[in-house]
């Protein structure tokens, strides 16, 4: 006898929270991922594979729709990365701890590790050899403190330079 499919499958269903989780990824769009990773699903016997090359069936634990993305012709589960993201000039950054760095400038300084990205998804690359200055919400980066400061005054310089001008004027003119 032959078994019967469920006609509804949660699985397959389409959430509100279903993206694209890896700029790697062959989809342009979510409905392009969702409707091949649900015919993946129905055709049973499709793995995704994590980083250490274990292989879990798609649709699965582990392999849910936002765990995997299809790069490369391959199902790859995506790593968990819960780190929180500093985005300095078009890179991201995780923020590893405040430098005790007192100046007249009264920047923040940070040292910092770039975030990586590979077709399983994001990674700390390892080593903190940035330092991010920060001033309010505007930061700066560079592999030195010197380096991170100069960026950052330059930044706000370009940001603030009409204020600048007017006060140099009012004590020109005084």
């Amino acid at each position: 006898m032959a078994r019967v499919q469920n006609k509804f499958d949660a699985r397959l269903a389409p959430g509100s929270d279903d993206k694209i989780t890896n700029a790697l990824s062959d989809f342009q769009t979510v409905s392009e991922k969702r409707a091949a990773y649900n015919a993946a699903v129905r055709a049973g016997g499709v793995y995704a594979v994590d980083e250490n090359g274990t292989r879990i069936m798609l649709g699965r634990p582990g392999a849910e729709f936002n765990n995997v993305e299809f790069i490369a012709g391959v199902w790859r589960v995506q790593n968990k990365f819960d780190c929180k993201i500093t985005i300095v000039r078009n890179r991201e950054f995780v923020l590893i701890k405040k430098m005790p760095r007192q100046e007249q400038t009264k920047f923040d300084f940070y040292s910092a590790e770039l975030v990586g990205n590979n077709c399983y998804g994001r990674y700390v690359c390892g080593v903190a050899d940035y330092i991010v200055a920060k001033c309010g919400e505007y930061s700066a980066y560079g592999q030195t403190l010197e380096q991170a400061r100069a960026f950052l005054g330059i930044k706000l310089y370009d940001e603030f330079q009409d204020l600048i001008y007017d006060e140099i004027q009012k004590h020109h003119s005084k």
